[in-house]
């Protein structure tokens, strides 16, 4: 759905999720592909940075809680818009369908090879947008049905309690308990129990189960959405909460890794603390920059471009991978002045081009919003 720009809208929020959208479909390509052409292994500690693993967090782990936890930042906005254009409760649960489907469908699409259209090849619950679909479900059910903020802090993390009590005490059966280990951990056998062949087996992650922790990550969003919209607390004493809370969640999430290690591939809930805690010091930081000391340069547009059409930046990145061949097609001439650099080369040309088509959008004040 297409939709023009809101005025009352707080840049820091498109900021920070501009922030995560500069590094998904661009810099982290440019980055990797630059640092791999000096061939040195001085660099693989910068290269262990940006790419996933399975014990530990590392600065590209926080891609994708970010990208959660900026759709929960939005809700306590976009509901009281909701509401307050006159629409009943029921009919916000019809848009919290509404989206929890187009979200699915569109996770699809990027990675769920629906256009494959072969049911042998199609993965039900399998990308970002999925675990964003099933944390702006939960989190929605949570607050639309709890009143009081405090009583729903209480239910946002009894869903990681939950989640830890799962991991820790249930055994996979014939195997027992080991959420250290890929395939002996109860999140990863209630995948394959339940998706069967319909599970993507090129990534070790695991879903369902790890929903949970995908409502956790959200609703941590929604608490500071909530503290952004209250027009009553000052802008510094805000800033103090952000940079507290965020803090206090990556102590707490380091803490409680000497019990239940960091693993972000099961979505572990000492991940989703420390992970949390990141988001909440990245937003006190574009909150300070953007919404407290008003900066207005060329960065802050550009991320606000790549922000407030982050959907569209996603599928384009992930789907439409013509204009990347024909980027490299066009600057094949350079390949024998750059050699190992190339790559490199062919990315940024492709964000460059991602960038162009999302500007156009923005001057066109087109917003593909879902």
């Amino acid at each position: 759905m297409m939709k023009s720009i809101n005025s009352n809208r707080l840049d820091s929020i498109d900021v920070l999720r501009g922030f995560d959208m500069f590094f998904l479909v661009g810099a982290g390509d440019v980055l990797r592909n630059f640092f791999r052409a000096f061939h040195s292994e001085s660099l693989q500690p910068v290269l262990y940075q940006l790419d996933h693993h399975w014990l530990g967090f590392t600065a590209w782990d926080i891609i994708m809680p970010l990208f959660l936890f900026t759709s929960g930042l939005s809700m306590p906005f976009s509901f009281s818009g909701f509401l307050g254009q006159g629409h009943s409760k029921a009919q916000l649960y019809g848009k919290i369908i509404r989206r929890f489907c187009i979200l699915f469908v569109l996770g699809w699409i990027a990675q769920g090879n629906l256009l494959d259209l072969n049911i042998s090849t199609f993965n039900i619950y399998c990308n970002t947008l999925h675990s964003i679909a099933f944390g702006y479900l939960i989190t929605s059910l949570i607050v639309l049905n709890i009143k009081k903020w405090k009583q729903q802090l209480i239910v946002g993390f009894s869903l990681v309690v939950v989640y830890w009590a799962c991991l820790s005490f249930i055994p996979v059966p014939g195997k027992g308990i080991d959420f250290t280990n890929r395939e002996i951990n109860i999140a990863q056998y209630i995948d394959q129990l339940l998706m069967g062949h319909f599970q993507d087996e090129t990534h070790q992650y695991t879903w369902i189960l790890s929903s949970l922790g995908f409502g956790a990550t959200v609703i941590s969003g929604y608490f500071a959405g909530l503290l952004l919209k209250n027009k009553v607390i000052a802008q510094i004493k805000k800033l103090q909460v952000l940079a507290g809370v965020g803090v206090a969640l990556v102590v707490g999430g380091l803490l409680w890794s000497l019990q239940m290690p960091i693993i972000k591939p099961i979505w572990s809930p000492s991940m989703i603390l420390l992970a949390s805690g990141w988001c909440y010091l990245l937003l006190a930081l574009s909150f300070m920059l953007t919404d407290i000391y008003r900066f207005k340069g060329w960065w802050v547009k550009g991320l606000k471009i790549l922000g407030m059409n982050s959907i569209a930046a996603y599928m384009i990145f992930e789907t439409v991978w013509s204009f990347k061949m024909d980027v490299e097609h066009l600057l094949h001439g350079f390949q024998q002045f750059t050699g190992d650099f190339f790559p490199a080369l062919v990315s940024l040309g492709s964000f460059a081009t991602l960038f162009a088509i999302l500007t156009y959008m923005y001057k066109q004040k087109i917003f593909l919003k879902v």
